[in-house]
């Protein structure tokens, strides 16, 4: 017996596949984009892996469901509700080009952090002519205009910090630290308390440089918030004072003892300073070595 398939039953089986290859291609953009919101990168990246004839696609309903259960990087889970359906996809993340793009979106003037830049992948032609390739160029620098979440970090969009603040008679643009807290008369500074701003116009002449060491200042008076530091409310800060209790490490020969000593009087980095050991009672010479750190003489 000869089995022939008539035209009507080829023009079906066409239609079918015709109806395959474009649930396939639609599934696999939408898995491509999901894959890239998972990833951080973009969906040109993403080769979803959909060829093979033996997986048919239902005609969902609603759209699939994307998800990746086993966060390899390799695996794609689709969900149809009506008719219920489950089928895993492989998928492959495809070499990128890296680049810094900011979490958040940032005002003029925010001195860059860390925590406000992620890395992604890009295609070679997605990356910006300008994109920031090395971090630690740009951190703590200020942006010169507002940013969006998302954006690339580009190194136009930081101002160079002179140190000496140096600019053209007082007018023009500055680079200043403000207090983002009170910063009570007497207390020590800390980098956490300010955020660099761009000062436009005319500036107090006394500003603090931009490469501060804060730690070696203390406020001579109330520091409000938003006021800029100058060097007029602040005087150098003792790195010890008189009374304050440190810990000092002794050795003798294979022993290590550590005591605590309360120096006699302030004193800065590289003095050598009295001081009684808590414990015995006995007087010792120490020497300042950072803030808060002596050491035996």
């Amino acid at each position: 017996m000869v089995l022939s398939i008539g035209p009507g039953a080829a023009a079906a089986k066409d239609a079918a596949e015709a109806d395959q290859e474009q649930l396939k291609r639609e599934a696999s953009e939408q898995i491509a984009s999901a894959a890239a919101a998972m990833y951080d990168t973009e969906p040109e990246l993403v080769e979803v892996r959909l060829g093979d004839r033996r997986l048919v696609l239902p005609n969902c309903a609603e759209a699939l469901q994307v998800t990746f259960p086993f966060n390899d990087r390799a695996t794609a889970q689709l969900d149809c509700t009506k008719p219920s359906w489950r089928g895993f996809v492989q998928i492959r993340l495809t070499a990128g080009s890296p680049i810094f793009v900011y979490q958040d979106a940032r005002p003029e003037g925010h001195a860059l952090l860390r925590s406000d830049v992620k890395r992604v992948y890009v295609s070679e032609a997605a990356v910006p002519k300008k994109a920031v390739l090395i971090l630690e160029d740009v951190l703590d620098k200020p942006l010169l205009s507002s940013v969006g979440s998302g954006e690339p970090v580009q190194e136009d969009h930081f101002g160079v910090i002179p140190p000496s603040n140096e600019t053209d008679g007082g007018e023009g643009v500055k680079f200043g630290w403000t207090a983002t807290i009170l910063i009570p008369r007497g207390n020590r500074l800390t980098k956490n308390s300010f955020r660099q701003e761009i000062l436009r116009g005319r500036t107090p002449t006394d500003l603090i440089p931009t490469d501060v060491e804060f730690e070696l200042l203390e406020a001579t008076r109330n520091i409000m918030p938003g006021e800029v530091l100058r060097q007029s409310a602040v005087k150098l800060a003792a790195a010890v004072k008189k009374g304050q209790e440190l810990p000092i490490t002794i050795v003798k020969g294979a022993l290590t003892v550590t005591n605590t000593v309360r120096v006699l009087q302030d004193a800065a980095i590289g003095e050598t300073i009295d001081a009684i050991n808590v414990e015995s009672g006995r007087n010792l010479k120490v020497k300042v070595v950072g803030i808060g750190q002596v050491e035996l003489m």
